[in-house]
């Protein structure tokens, strides 16, 4: 009797254990996601800045990203126990004083170039730290998952876009700009294929119509520069994306 009170214990130590593990991983991938996100944004939104110097307001929003990232880089530190983990984290954090260096002065051609370099070496330590963590997901997280990804991806073509018209997209950057369109068209497919309920139907049908006419612009990404259109459309993407998020979230 003693033997299987022992076992059942251990049993339910096991178990603690392993959920303990889940959260940890589910925080550090989350955090992983967001650091994904702002990579791009921040990019994005400091190429938008040297297009357009009068927009002081971004300044701001730039700033406020920079302290968000921060807090990630908190939630993974505290969650994980990897040491490769910790050893790639002291190293984004090094390239996050690069781009609060940037953000102390004004933008020019070769900082923005810095700035798409900065960003990338985030996402790429972003991607790694959460194949790391990485676990089998349900299905719920797996639609949530793929919406988080449209959202950086929509980030990622705005900010290959403002890139184009600055003189600062090289040739691999073209092909990982046409890489991202095709994956946010893969991401957006599967939204589609969802059974949503009939209170989204609404946001699935808009989020089509607007990645059409947003696909349109981008095709001509030589020959019409339209940053605050490319602005504004990418907020209202992330709004629907939001909704469709919620959804998800409370359904896991």
């Amino acid at each position: 009797m003693k033997t299987l009170t022992r076992i059942f214990l251990f049993l339910i130590w096991i178990g603690t254990v392993g959920q303990s593990a889940t959260r940890s991983d589910i925080n550090t991938i989350e955090a992983a996601e967001k650091i994904r996100y702002l990579s791009q944004k921040i990019a994005k939104d400091y190429l938008h800045l040297y297009s357009r110097p009068q927009r002081t307001d971004l300044k701001e929003t730039l700033e406020n990203m920079i302290k968000e990232l921060g807090k990630n880089f908190d939630v993974i530190a505290d969650s994980t126990r990897d040491n490769d983990t910790k050893d790639l984290l002291q190293y984004l954090r090094y390239n996050k004083k690069n781009i609060e260096e940037l953000l102390s002065k004004n933008p020019t051609k070769e900082r923005s170039q810095k700035m798409l370099d900065y960003s990338e070496i985030l996402l790429e330590g972003a991607d790694s730290i959460a194949r790391e963590h990485s676990y089998q997901f349900n299905r719920e997280e797996r639609m949530l998952m793929n919406i988080k990804k449209d959202e950086y991806l929509l980030q990622r073509l705005g900010k290959f876009y403002m890139a184009s018209h600055l003189g600062t997209l090289s040739n691999v950057n073209q092909k990982k700009m046409k890489e991202s369109e095709a994956a946010l068209r893969k991401g957006l497919d599967i939204i589609q294929y969802y059974p949503y309920p009939d209170t989204l139907k609404k946001q699935k049908k808009e989020l089509d119509l607007f990645w059409k006419s947003s696909h349109y612009i981008l095709s001509h990404v030589y020959d019409m520069y339209v940053p605050n259109i490319i602005a504004t459309t990418s907020d209202y993407f992330e709004m629907l994306l939001n909704d469709l998020a919620r959804y998800h979230s409370k359904s896991q």
